[in-house]
């Protein structure tokens, strides 16, 4: 077992020297994943607090030197999708947001102050304190107000409808913007405050497997402008950030580490560039956490996984700034044999 200390991933995460040992990172693990690995059910707990301490139970006889917590803004309610989940380790339903509508239609809406919350009643700051008073000295939280400007806006309109805008109502976008991301950077003003939040994080995926999902352009004008605020209030804490994004940013990644300021970069997948890659490209600029490709570990036996995993920690560690785990998440998709092979690879690796 890999004793937590939050001091390694920190300094993988500011590629100060290289750590004492590769640190393991996830952006979460499924609740179904956590129950099949643990033998216990969330739905029986009893309490917010007894959920809480048992996700702590889990990263912490994992291995992980945090606990991931993004707890959403109360934002007007996205509209979803959903389907039956034929997951391996199903939870019954799922969802996913509906990109051809949203709460927000027009310009009266985003100028409607009833459906925008004040940065007090934006968040459960309770909830999220609570957390934080639950965690053991040697753990912090990576984490804080999921979801980053973009991921937002093209929830709160749909993706269609925004990308219409953009060409239709630029001042409505505009606007829309600022209501957002003045939202964001007051939560993280607040939780950057909080000692056991270790590293500040959002995810915004902004691209799809080939491009952007708009413009870098369009990013650089309505999007990063408001990235960098929440990533100037954590670095005035004293917090590294990490982004969570998805999709092909080849385009822009000069502009998230150059201009954003963000310190690490998280999600890689195989189709749209390996991490092994992307380390030769951006390695001496940004931390880069995960890439164990997601359907590789899906789809692979669980030697094929330790293989991997032993190759790419050879290859992305040195120098430091890498932290091992999957390109994107353990989801209830996952075999819980492959996701534990990749766990023992890095126990192997660490000489443990």
């Amino acid at each position: 077992m890999m004793k937590p200390d939050f001091k390694i991933i920190r300094q993988a995460a500011t590629r100060d020297g290289v750590p004492p040992r590769l640190p393991l990172y996830e952006h979460f693990v499924d609740k179904e994943v956590i129950e099949a690995i643990m033998g216990f059910r969330f739905s029986e707990v009893s309490s917010r607090e007894e959920y809480w301490k048992k996700q702590i139970e889990f990263y912490r006889q994992m291995g992980y030197d945090y606990v991931p917590v993004e707890l959403g803004p109360k934002f007007c309610n996205t509209k979803y999708l959903y389907a039956d989940d034929t997951a391996l380790y199903s939870k019954g339903q799922r969802s996913w947001v509906n990109e051809h509508e949203g709460a927000i239609r027009t310009r009266e809406d985003v100028e409607n102050p009833d459906l925008w919350p004040s940065p007090e009643n934006a968040f459960d700051y309770d909830e999220f304190e609570l957390i934080a008073s639950l965690l053991p000295e040697d753990m912090k939280i990576i984490g804080g107000a999921s979801g980053g400007p973009f991921e937002h806006a093209s929830f709160l309109m749909g993706l269609e409808n925004l990308c219409i805008a953009l060409y239709e109502d630029e001042e409505m976008v505009g606007k829309l913007f600022e209501r957002i991301g003045t939202t964001l950077a007051a939560i993280a003003e607040r939780l950057v405050k909080l000692d056991a939040v270790g590293i500040y994080r959002f995810g915004d995926d902004l691209g799809y497997k080939s491009a952007t999902m708009i413009s870098p352009e369009m990013l650089r004008k309505y999007v990063f402008p408001w990235q960098k605020k929440v990533v100037d209030i954590a670095h005035r804490a004293g917090k590294p950030f990490l982004l969570h994004s998805c999709g092909q940013l080849k385009d822009v990644m000069d502009d998230l580490i150059d201009y954003v300021g963000i310190d690490c970069k998280h999600s890689f997948e195989d189709a749209i560039m390996p991490i092994t890659e992307a380390k030769k490209l951006w390695g001496d600029r940004v931390a880069l956490f995960g890439g164990i490709d997601v359907d590789f570990l899906c789809r692979s036996t669980p030697q094929q996984v330790r293989e991997r995993t032993l190759r790419i920690m050879e290859e992305c560690s040195k120098g430091g700034g890498y932290a091992v785990g999957s390109g994107n998440t353990i989801a209830n998709y996952v075999p819980v044999k492959n996701y534990l092979a990749m766990i023992d690879a890095a126990r192997e690796f660490n000489g443990l």
